[in-house]
């Protein structure tokens, strides 16, 4: 659409969103040395799993309510980019110059921290 192609990915999203203590989700069952004969070790997920139907969804809307969050801390058109250019934990956008890219880093970078994303 414009001169200028971005694109950026959220590191490890997924591991990013952590999953509050009082959500009684994400259980698994582990025999330790795998000898099943042994009794079963129970362990939580502390945080949202790649594969997890529920995953993408979910760390979507949390992106999303980082963007709502601080939406009176950042300019409507990058909460705007937010809402209309991830696809779960990827960002395409096209500008116009080099300087509204180098703009636009800077406040997807800064709003991203905000969320405790990288």
């Amino acid at each position: 659409m414009e001169h200028i192609a971005m694109v950026a990915d959220i590191t490890a999203m997924f591991h990013q969103v952590k999953v509050t203590p009082d959500q009684d989700v994400l259980w698994f069952l582990w025999w330790p040395d795998g000898d099943m004969s042994q009794q079963a070790k129970v362990y939580r997920m502390g945080d949202h799993q790649f594969g997890g139907s529920w995953s993408p969804s979910y760390c979507n809307f949390t992106l999303r309510n980082v963007a709502g969050d601080n939406r009176e801390k950042y300019h409507p058109y990058t909460i705007s980019i937010v809402h209309r250019n991830f696809y779960v934990d990827d960002c395409l956008k096209s500008v116009s110059t080099e300087e509204e890219a180098e703009w636009l880093y800077r406040e997807l970078t800064g709003l991203l921290n905000k969320g405790g994303f990288t």
